[in-house]
């Protein structure tokens, strides 16, 4: 099975559909803007290693989203790989475990011994998406699998779940003007120069 175009936009609106079963709430000191986010940052050394020869791009489905980390490979074309951050502000004592709703009613079952609340579900054939939170981690993560090895989305989303720290987060932020327009696909802003 060859991962083409069509197959892509059905990632991307299965892990947008998950990073918006949440509601936003007032900002959190030390959690900066999800669009100010970076792939680059936030995906840790190990989940890279864990995917030898696939290159990361970054994504972004919608204006205030947080990135969509995709991986691929031109060796392993039959292979698609993403991780959704869901960093929007939580509300004060919010029961992690009611986020796991939507994923169980479309199908999913929970996954134990993984944060404080996952889920696992095969939207399409070949395709595994884990969405999991946890209380010390500041974004909720939904890692998708597409083509042979799929069950592998369930170590990534462990790795991705406890490497995604505060300091991780702070720097994985760029800054940017108000009025700069949007951020890149990938890689660091480019220097203004002098003013």
């Amino acid at each position: 099975m060859r991962a083409g175009r069509g197959v892509g936009v059905v990632v991307l609106m299965l892990a947008l559909g998950a990073c918006r079963s949440r509601t936003p709430s007032a900002p959190d000191a030390g959690v900066p803007p999800q669009e100010n986010l970076r792939c680059e940052g936030l995906v840790a050394l190990e989940v890279r290693d864990a995917l030898p020869g696939f290159t990361l791009t970054q994504e972004r489905p919608c204006p205030t989203c947080g990135p969509l980390c995709v991986f691929r490979s031109t060796e392993r074309r039959d292979v698609s790989v993403s991780i959704a951050y869901d960093c929007r502000p939580r509300f004060e004592g919010e029961d992690t475990r009611a986020l796991l709703t939507p994923t169980l009613k479309a199908g999913g079952t929970e996954v134990p011994a993984m944060g404080k609340a996952a889920a696992r579900r095969e939207p399409v054939p070949g395709m595994l998406q884990v969405s999991a939170w946890d209380e010390d981690t500041p974004c909720g993560i939904v890692v998708t699998w597409l083509g042979p090895d799929k069950e592998r989305a369930l170590d990534l989303a462990r790795m991705t779940l406890y490497a995604t720290t505060p300091e991780r987060l702070a720097q994985a932020a760029v800054t940017s003007p108000p009025d700069a327009g949007p951020l890149p696909d990938a890689g660091p802003l480019p220097d203004a120069g002098p003013r």
